[in-house]
């Protein structure tokens, strides 16, 4: 729905800037010129507000290391987000992380672990970290596994002979999934329904045959 409103306004501001639907294409693709230079200085000058310029509100440690990295609007969001901490940091299923999922920004409950700190750069989606329209500065979070191999490492130590086993086989399903010993049955196997035995009844009885 926020995608189908944003493509309509587009259209609507594209339909104001040509007038009328009469014209050659010099004039529309002047029109159409026009309107992507206008967007591209707007967007440029929230660049250089969210770098340069700091609102009151976050003169606070909760976002000291935000400010001049994450756009204003960013900013905005998780201002607004922290008004709902006091009764949803606590309870993550009366928050729902919204906030997290639809937009890649920290919902009350992640920023209730913030409220005696400041925010961590990387708990921001790229896109809002984005101040320029240059590639340069701009990549993507490293990500490594070396504290967890050191923590798995130790743990491995302190086991027993049977731990070490145990462990050393789930790790090996991890890094080799193909070379497991699960293997698929030899023959399809029906798991609908009861096994169907044959029931044995006596010719001279009265009873009645249920399944009849």
């Amino acid at each position: 729905m926020y995608l189908k409103c944003r493509v309509e306004s587009s259209h609507w501001a594209l339909k104001r800037v040509l007038q009328n639907s009469l014209g050659n294409l010099c004039s529309v693709w002047d029109a159409m010129n026009n309107m992507v230079t206008l967007q591209h200085t707007e967007i440029r000058a929230s660049f250089e507000t969210s770098t340069h310029v700091i609102g009151h509100v976050f003169r606070k440690t909760l976002y000291k290391s935000l400010l001049g990295m994450v756009s204003r609007y960013a900013l905005n969001q998780i201002a607004a987000e922290f008004e709902s901490v006091h009764y949803a940091g606590n309870n993550p299923s009366s928050c729902g992380c919204v906030m997290r999922t639809t937009h890649g920004l920290p919902c009350a409950c992640d920023l209730f672990k913030y409220v005696v700190g400041c925010i961590l750069l990387d708990s921001i989606h790229m896109f809002w970290r984005r101040l320029n329209f240059s590639d340069q500065g701009i990549s993507e979070p490293e990500v490594s596994i070396k504290e967890e191999i050191e923590t798995i490492s130790k743990r491995f130590d302190e086991l027993d002979v049977c731990g070490k086993f145990t462990l050393k086989t789930k790790l090996r399903g991890i890094v080799y999934p193909n070379q497991n010993s699960m293997c698929p049955p030899p023959a399809k196997v029906n798991t609908k329904g009861a096994s169907k035995k044959p029931m044995k009844r006596n010719p001279r009885s009265t009873k009645r045959d249920p399944s009849y």
